[in-house]
């Protein structure tokens, strides 16, 4: 059985470090990048069950990816992370779920495991290709 894949995106190197060895502690895989815009390429190369995502980067603020990342793959939930307690209200409105990077290592875990468990990974991947021949 396949371990449930996060993919995590932060240009801060050390909280993409500690997140990926927490995650992999509660038998995840993880895939890392510290580029929204090759996590835009990475959400279309691997099949991920959700995605963590740093709101303030340098390249690409994170609601803009999270924005483009609804487009190319709405069944994947979204969790904003920010060293900010709070982000504006229409920074999170592509996102399943909102946590400060403060919160406690327990919380972020519940906070994961409750995303993965949102839906199976056999429904994320029939409704993407339901959607795939409507489109076509």
């Amino acid at each position: 059985m396949r371990k449930p894949t996060i993919l995590c995106v932060d240009d801060e190197v050390n909280g993409l470090i500690a997140r990926e060895f927490v995650l992999r502690q509660h038998g995840y895989d993880v895939v890392v990048t510290t580029s929204g815009r090759e996590s835009l390429d990475l959400l279309e190369e691997v099949e991920v069950d959700a995605v963590i995502l740093d709101y303030r980067m340098p390249e690409m603020m994170g609601d803009a990816v999270a924005e483009r990342m609804k487009q190319l793959r709405p069944e994947v939930p979204i969790m904003m992370l920010s060293a900010q307690d709070c982000v504006p209200p229409a920074a999170l409105r592509f996102t399943d779920t909102f946590l400060p990077e403060s919160a406690p290592a327990h919380q972020f875990v519940d906070a994961v495991h409750d995303m993965v468990a949102t839906g199976s990974p056999f429904f994320r991947r029939w409704l993407r290709n339901w959607k795939q021949r409507l489109s076509a």
